[in-house]
């Protein structure tokens, strides 16, 4: 059995990785569907370390490019709370709701290390989940200056929220695949998983 327990969003990444010796699992798209699959799988493997892994889209002042490598710092919930006409706003503290889980550990560290030394240049930071994908530079905009984040993707949250509550330390590892800056343009798949293979090969044969 692999010492890698790997979590990715779709059928699409667990093609990618289907010959690499991982433990995959599906978790499904969003963030309803990646909290419940997450906490099931957890529940039953009962690891130590998870890793989450897929794609995001890169928001217009990142910096970011088509087949950067990015590393979760955080992941703030974005889509939790009120939105009005002109602004919108977190929901009140005394509703004690969640729209923050940090993934800023020792083993984050190390992931981010090993991919330097290999070439890999990955970027750290937060990023954003959201319960729709963003095709409005409009809203890209918005949600990059509100919330201070890298890209943005559907799971990275549930999958989080699941892990803090059973302990596990959670990695999360995505490329980019889109630009926000850019959202008329097609998703570069293509480009992208040569890049989160590549990425994992090294973390297969450099993580000791």
């Amino acid at each position: 059995m692999s010492k890698f327990l790997v979590l990715v969003p779709s059928s699409l990444e667990a093609e990618i990785l289907r010959e690499l010796p991982l433990e995959v699992y599906i978790t499904g798209i969003g963030p309803v569907e990646s909290a419940i699959s997450a906490y099931e799988i957890f529940l039953q493997k009962k690891p130590f370390l998870a890793f989450l892994t897929g794609f995001a889209g890169a928001y217009p002042e990142s910096n970011l490019e088509i087949g950067n490598v990015i590393v979760a710092t955080c992941e703030k919930f974005v889509d939790l709370g009120r939105q009005y006409k002109t602004h919108f706003t977190p929901l009140p503290n005394y509703l004690y709701t969640l729209n923050y889980c940090s993934l800023n550990h020792a083993y984050t560290e190390k992931l981010i290390y090993l991919l330097e030394i290999n070439g890999f240049s990955p970027q750290a930071g937060p990023l954003a989940t959201v319960c729709s994908a963003s095709f409005d530079a409009t809203r890209a905009h918005f949600i990059e200056k509100k919330f201070q984040v890298l890209a943005e993707n559907m799971e990275g949250f549930g999958v989080a929220y699941s892990a803090q509550k059973l302990k596990v330390h959670l990695i999360e590892i995505r490329v980019i695949s889109n630009l926000l800056r850019e959202p008329e343009k097609k998703w570069e798949i293509e480009r992208a998983s040569q890049v989160l293979k590549g990425v994992w090969k090294c973390i297969i044969q450099d993580w000791k």
